[in-house]
């Protein structure tokens, strides 16, 4: 039976370990990173991250951090950003579950906004659109655009022009963008 719940500090290890399996050799030393330094970074509002685990064993990570608008729009919104699940657990709907406890946390906080940068065709799945990710302009230039996307939650209006915005520390890299 999977369990998920929220990081805690002892989750570190397991979470490297995660990460190296999860992702390509080029990739994982930076998501690593900036795993570790989310899981240390302290915001308001806060960073949360939640493990995915089978017999106490972390088998999923993802973390959602917040995004600061350059415009007083009063939209507060967070990125995504990473998720991971291990290789012998994909495909069985571990960052699905991971991402929807994402979404429902940030969504019963009044949060109006979630964005991610990563594959279109995933993320569609659970309402994530470029038009929306197209609204919010991410503070470094994208490698691939068409990768990122965003959904409105609470019902929150599309803002009528794009707005820019800054993010934690961890994710303020030009090397992730």
């Amino acid at each position: 039976i999977m369990r998920i719940r929220f990081f805690q500090e002892t989750d570190e290890n397991a979470i490297g370990a995660l990460i190296e399996a999860a992702f390509c050799e080029e990739e994982n030393k930076l998501i690593m990173t900036l795993a570790l330094e989310l899981a240390r970074d302290t915001t308001s509002p806060s960073i949360k991250s939640c493990v995915a685990e089978v017999n106490e064993r972390v088998i999923g990570y993802v973390s959602y951090s917040p995004i600061f608008l350059k415009s007083d729009t009063g939209i507060s919104g967070y990125i995504l950003a990473p998720l991971a699940v291990s290789p012998q657990h994909q495909k069985q709907g571990v960052g699905s579950q991971l991402l929807q406890r994402g979404i429902d946390v940030l969504t019963k906080e009044g949060g109006d906004v979630l964005l991610v940068y990563g594959d279109p065709a995933y993320y569609r799945r659970f309402g994530f659109s470029e038009k929306i990710g197209r609204a919010f302009m991410p503070p470094y230039p994208l490698a691939y655009p068409f990768g990122w996307t965003g959904m409105m939650l609470n019902e929150t209006p599309l803002p009528d022009t794009a707005i820019q915005f800054d993010c934690v520390a961890a994710l303020s890299k030009p090397d992730l963008w």
